[in-house]
């Protein structure tokens, strides 16, 4: 509780001690710390070249820092698990039409996934069972059988060594932080916070770009903070994303900064393999894409995820990435879901079909709608002072909030994500909650 840790800190650093043991104190002290909580250090070491040598164990250690009359002041982040997605992601009580995700629309591919991984797992042996007895320590990443697939469906060449499959593209992201190796990692600040935190707590300095991520915007940014790597969601939290010609142009600004480029395309899946950034690695030397079977698919569980890289940064990727995560049978089932190509044209009908009437419904309950992509099945909202998320969840309406990075101060992030609902049950509710017409006991079944 807040209520029973300290405030300030005052803390004069130890002169030969150990860096060991100057880590385990500073932790120690990170425990005892407020979240709004200061460490004020005196007498902080000074380097050679006039530079603090402290700042990059406090940043280990989870504080951000800086310099201020001669101390260092040092702010208690958030560190993982705390500072993950995941910790947020549990249903207050209350909740009856939970709009964060979007249970229904795996019925809307053709075939759907559920149909794939029966016939599949019907065709295995044994039910599987002859799978998940295969031990191929002959291809610890799965690049030798799944290049072929991975290929396939985006249309491009690949070589077995740029394919690494992982446990989710949460695994990946914990690994790929790495990437930086130290140094600074540049990201706009509507990304998905994992592989920022997961830096911070390297020791790595994240520099996030306030507002709108334009071809512009972000190359100003790269010039300013000379990152080690970009990290980049596409599309983003509000559903937006670079053209592929741009992106392509900020890579190569990035590869001039001699950084490195990861893109986590969770949520691409809806918008077809022509659209994905996967077709620029063989023209890169720097660009990781990351690719998952939970959006659109609704296979989360499945916890199969891959990466795509650049030849020339591949050996790193599978430097960071350890082997053996990904279990035979989901192995072979996210080739085969990949094999069967692109499942989502009755989904992208669907969207079209009703994402106008959603945005409608919530613009006349006075919800400014942020446009995006017509094939997303979700909206951004604006959420100046929590005005529509104090509108939806006193309707029984839950939208995604977004998690910010782990950095001080924190980014306030006044908006939402709503999923648009696609199936008539879902609809219908949505409809009375917004509008106060349904009757009071009607709510989303589990």
């Amino acid at each position: 509780m807040d209520s029973q840790r300290e405030t300030v800190v005052h803390w004069e650093w130890p002169a030969g001690s150990s860096e060991a043991a100057r880590r385990q104190r500073l932790r120690g002290i990170r425990r005892r710390l407020a979240d709004d909580g200061v460490l004020v250090i005196g007498r902080a070491p000074v380097d050679a070249a006039g530079e603090v040598s402290a700042i990059g164990l406090l940043r280990r250690c989870g504080f951000a820092v800086e310099r201020v009359d001669g101390h260092l002041l040092a702010h208690p982040l958030p560190v993982p698990p705390l500072a993950l997605a995941v910790a947020s992601w549990g249903t207050p009580p209350g909740v009856r039409l939970d709009l964060r995700y979007a249970p229904d629309e795996a019925a809307f591919l053709d075939p759907t996934p559920t149909s794939i991984w029966e016939r599949f797992v019907g065709s295995a042996g044994h039910g599987g069972a002859e799978a998940v007895a295969g031990y191929p320590t002959d291809d610890p990443y799965g690049g030798e059988r799944g290049a072929g697939a991975v290929a396939r469906f985006f249309g491009i060449s690949l070589e077995p060594g740029q394919l690494t499959f992982a446990a989710g593209v949460t695994s990946l992201l914990h690994d790929l932080a790495g990437l930086a190796d130290g140094g600074a990692v540049a990201s706009p600040e509507l990304s998905h916070p994992d592989l920022a935190a997961w830096a911070v707590s390297r020791g790595c300095a994240v520099h996030l770009l306030a507002g709108p991520a334009t071809r512009e915007r972000l190359q100003a940014h790269l010039e300013a903070t000379r990152p080690a790597l970009l990290h980049l969601d596409r599309p983003d939290f509000l559903g937006h994303f670079l053209p592929l010609q741009e992106l392509g142009e900020v890579v190569r600004a990035v590869a001039r900064c001699g950084a490195a480029v990861v893109i986590d395309e969770s949520a691409a899946p809806y918008l077809g393999p022509a659209a994905s950034a996967v077709g620029l690695v063989n023209d890169a030397d720097n660009l990781v894409v990351l690719r998952g079977f939970t959006k659109g698919y609704s296979l989360g569980g499945m916890r199969t995820a891959f990466a795509v890289a650049s030849p020339a940064i591949a050996v790193q990727v599978r430097e960071l990435v350890a082997p053996m995560q990904v279990s035979e049978l989901a192995l072979l089932g996210a080739m085969t879901l990949l094999a069967t190509g692109d499942v989502f044209s009755p989904l992208r009908s669907r969207v079209r079909a009703v994402k106008p009437e959603t945005i409608r419904l919530l613009r006349s309950a006075g919800i400014e709608v942020l446009d995006n992509h017509e094939h997303l099945p979700w909206v951004g909202l604006a959420d100046p002072g929590g005005t529509a998320s104090v509108l939806l969840e006193g309707r029984g309406i839950r939208a995604l909030r977004p998690v910010p990075a782990s950095v001080y101060p924190t980014p306030r992030l006044d908006v939402l994500r709503l999923t648009i609902p696609l199936s008539e049950e879902r609809i219908a509710l949505f409809r009375g909650l917004l509008s106060g017409t349904a009757p009071e006991g009607d709510h989303e079944q589990p």
